[in-house]
């Protein structure tokens, strides 16, 4: 098992190192976390390997020190995993391929009535299985789809706005407080009073915090921009054809969510193919509203390019940059530092309004064009699509549509 554990860190981020020499030649019998350092040594980003910073690192090799003496009950492991995606952070490392090489063979054979048992175990190796198959390994990864029939609920904590309970609980008080005939009005007038002192709140949610950003402004609220609308990179890990429709994939896409992957849907099945689209990366508007289509509800949608003579000369996804993680967010060159709003309004037409100006350039990029947030209206240039670690691209499509 110790071999398989490093067979699949070796896999898996040999795309991140450049001398594969000195990749086979790391030395497989000395103790993981020394393995996994050496490894991330020769990787050209290390964080990927080991997490982000200090305390993801931290968290890295205390679940690799667990991985290499691993003799827990699969219950204390199911509390563990039940408040997280990811062992470190917000993107996987080593910890969680070494953990997921270390227990796979017990967990996908797991009987139904002891993945509905262990929900959040179950949930996280079916996760790490689609992010692990393909990988060279001996025995191969393949995908691990849990038996959902009778899978109970898993309940996730609600976050507490403290804020608003406190006012919540003001508001009774100070009604109960007021003559009964007049409980009504003195709400009313206390909560016309508070709003109307408030300073005007910002609804755009915060997005993740990137590595190597500034802190984030928010985003005017006066005509639609790009940063309103929120890109992340995501990854296929399973895919079907809608039963109701010919023309529509039913994908799930992970975006690194703690609530797992989501449903979209795509009309691509005329456009690209099935095995093109499996495991594929992809980039996601993830703050549209849910819209029901042939009875399925889709969460998003994948951008895409369509050739300049229009759809009948092809239609394919645009693809995030060498190296991306799920959930890495994609922003207009100039907008970095604006925020999405948390949903767009379908009556306010924000995306109709802005999808026109998106494109792809001469080198297949994809851009904005547009002016830059305080520039001038005919100061208008392509800006690129991109995220930290490079540049969106339609792999075969110049002059292209982005939608």
């Amino acid at each position: 098992m110790a071999q398989r554990i490093r067979q699949l860190l070796a896999d898996v981020y040999a795309r991140l190192v450049p001398d594969k020499t000195a990749l086979a030649s790391l030395n497989r019998q000395s103790p993981l976390r020394t393995y996994v350092k050496d490894l991330a040594a020769l990787t050209s980003a290390p964080e990927q390997v080991l997490g982000a910073n200090d305390d993801e690192v931290k968290r890295t090799n205390t679940w690799l020190d667990e991985v290499e003496g691993m003799n827990g009950s699969l219950e204390t492991l199911d509390q563990k995993l039940s408040s997280c995606t990811f062992l470190s952070g917000n993107t996987p490392t080593a910890a969680d391929y070494s953990l997921f090489a270390s227990l796979y063979d017990i967990v996908s054979t797991l009987p139904p009535a002891a993945q509905h048992a262990h929900p959040s175990l179950t949930r996280y190796f079916s996760h790490m299985s689609h992010l692990s198959a393909g990988a060279q390994v001996d025995p191969p990864v393949t995908t691990f789809e849990p038996e959902f029939e009778n899978f109970p609920t898993i309940q996730r904590a609600q976050a507490v706005n403290e804020k608003k309970e406190k006012k919540q609980k003001e508001s009774q008080q100070s009604a109960s407080s007021q003559p009964t005939a007049k409980v009504d009005d003195a709400v009313a007038t206390s909560t016309q009073s508070a709003e109307a002192s408030k300073p005007a709140k910002n609804k755009q949610a915060k997005p993740p915090k990137q590595k190597g950003g500034n802190a984030s402004t928010a985003a005017p609220d006066s005509k639609p921009v790009p940063s309103m609308v929120d890109m992340r990179v995501g990854k296929i890990v399973d895919i079907q054809r809608h039963p109701d429709a010919d023309s529509l994939y039913l994908e799930r896409v992970d975006f690194g969510e703690p609530d797992g992957p989501r449903t979209i849907l795509s009309g691509l099945v005329h456009y690209v193919p099935m095995d093109q689209m499996k495991d594929r990366w992809v980039v996601g508007i993830c703050n549209l509203k849910p819209v029901a289509m042939r009875g399925i509800k889709s969460y998003g949608m994948l951008l895409c390019a369509t050739h300049k003579d229009g759809k009948e000369h092809g239609i394919e996804p645009v693809q995030p940059p060498t190296d991306s993680q799920v959930g890495d967010r994609i922003f207009v060159e100039g907008y970095e530092n604006l925020t999405p709003l948390e949903q767009l309004n379908p009556k306010k037409k924000i995306f109709e309004t802005i999808q026109p100006n998106y494109l792809t350039t001469d080198d297949r990029s994809a851009a904005w064009y547009g002016p830059l947030p305080d520039g001038p209206e005919d100061q208008k240039a392509p800006r690129l699509l991109r995220t930290t670690r490079g540049v969106c691209s339609a792999p075969s499509f110049t002059g292209a549509t982005l939608s």
